[in-house]
């Protein structure tokens, strides 16, 4: 009883511990910290005076993407086999590079391989910055993961921007870019699915707790009770057994008033007359 009363806050402690434990270890992306990208666009049309210029204010950088300022003017891979290449997945993607050009941007599309393999293509080209748009229309930019790729820039827009820019690129039209660091977003602490998660496992665990804080104190509250019963049992069985051993009184002359009698086994003091005393099964007489 006792032993089961003395395990509850240990079990309680490993309680927690398991709850905790089945707390999400990696934050998903929406809970991470990001930087905003402000983007610039200038478009020389053929034949018109003035450059279109439009900005993109929802760009956002890559994770692992240096956050820094870059100007170059933007490129879409060349077409393999005919056909337009918009994702740069390809082994032998390939950019054409004017002479006069001594930095580009590429242009390529999410999905069909990692943005690190992206990334790291367009570097390998030497691009001083990767724009990735987005391939769901209503999808904002998230933020990319892609660790190795070295120091060049990378930043995700959504499909509308992405597509606007790309319909200039394939009438041969020169598009200028400039990327700028924004502003820095803080991780948001909780989802919403997180907050859900969170609230019912502080109940769960707080019924749990109660529960066991209440079995425990019962347990406690038996065993003290069962303690303090046994102890009383005992006080009147041995008053009991007292109060029937026999009694005498010691008298002038009897061999306990001798001097050289042994003194009391219990009270350890010598027989004085009229003392009475107690006989023990022992043949030992008590005070």
């Amino acid at each position: 009883m006792s032993c089961a009363g003395r395990a509850g806050p240990a079990r309680l402690a490993a309680l927690a511990l398991l709850t905790c434990s089945l707390w999400p270890a990696r934050a998903d992306n929406a809970s991470q910290e990001y930087y905003t990208a402000l983007i610039n666009v200038t478009v020389q049309e053929p034949g018109r005076g003035a450059p279109l210029t439009f900005r993109i204010d929802r760009g956002r950088y890559g994770l692992d993407s240096p956050k820094a300022e870059v100007r170059g003017q933007v490129l879409a891979p060349l077409p393999l086999h005919g056909v337009a290449d918009h994702l740069g997945c390809d082994p032998q993607t390939r950019f054409f590079v004017p002479p006069n050009i001594k930095q580009w941007i590429a242009l390529l599309q999410r999905g069909n391989c990692t943005f690190k393999e992206k990334i790291s293509r367009a570097a390998f080209h030497n691009a001083v910055a990767v724009v990735i748009y987005n391939n769901k229309s209503k999808e904002e930019p998230v933020t990319m993961t892609h660790p190795g790729t070295g120091d060049i820039i990378a930043v995700m827009i959504t499909e509308l921007r992405g597509k606007d820019i790309l319909s200039y690129l394939e009438k041969n039209i020169s598009v200028q870019m400039t990327i700028a660091v924004g502003t820095r977003m803080p991780p948001k602490n909780f989802s919403r699915g997180s907050l859900v998660f969170v609230s019912i496992s502080f109940i769960v665990l707080m019924i749990i707790s109660s529960a066991w804080l209440i079995f425990y104190f019962i347990q406690k509250i038996r065993y003290t009770n069962a303690r303090d019963r046994n102890q009383r049992r005992l006080g009147d069985a041995a008053k009991k057994a007292i109060s029937k051993l026999t009694t005498r009184t010691v008298k002038k002359g009897d061999k306990e008033t001798d001097p050289d009698f042994d003194h009391c086994a219990v009270c350890i003091e010598s027989y004085k007359q009229n003392d009475v005393v107690r006989i023990l099964p022992c043949k030992v007489e008590w005070f």
